[in-house]
């Protein structure tokens, strides 16, 4: 499942302050976004990864990567250049585990690093009275089209 499909790349105002860091590199803070588990969601994303029946996948929380307001952010942050995200890692410290059909509250620290190119998003999932029940990071490599492009025209 692709984090960011089909972003539209769109301007941003804020500019680089030298070669090595990107436009928009200053990170940005989102949320907080109430987060479900949906149980028929859960079970089948379970049954399209091979998880345990009657359990929530640990990796369950990556289909909330692609919020709609965290898609925009990216785009904003990677300005006008056309690009495309490759999914490079993930990870998920839990406290606690998820359980269906309960709201969550999840707030982001995104952030771009110039080499190699990558947006990173770090997340913090709370439920109740701020308990929080997971942290999570996602790496995001970022190819140019105009890379994409070029391997696309190779033999």
């Amino acid at each position: 499942m692709p984090a960011f499909p089909g972003v539209q790349p769109a301007s941003t105002n804020v500019s680089a302050d030298s070669a090595s860091t990107p436009p928009g590199a200053s990170p940005q803070h989102l949320g907080p976004f109430v987060v479900r588990v949906e149980a028929g969601e859960a079970d089948s994303f379970r049954r399209e990864t091979g998880g345990r029946a009657g359990r929530i996948p640990f990796t369950f929380p990556v289909r909330w990567f692609a919020h709609p307001e965290l898609r925009a952010a990216a785009a904003r942050m990677m300005g006008e250049a056309a690009w495309v995200p490759i999914h490079e890692s993930q990870s998920f410290d839990y406290r606690r585990p998820l359980e269906s059909n309960v709201d969550y509250r999840m707030s982001v620290e995104m952030s771009r690093e110039a080499k190699p190119p990558r947006l990173i998003l770090r997340a913090e999932v709370v439920a109740g009275e701020d308990e929080l029940c997971l942290t999570a990071e996602m790496i995001l490599r970022i190819v140019s089209m105009e890379q994409v492009d070029a391997c696309e025209g190779a033999p």
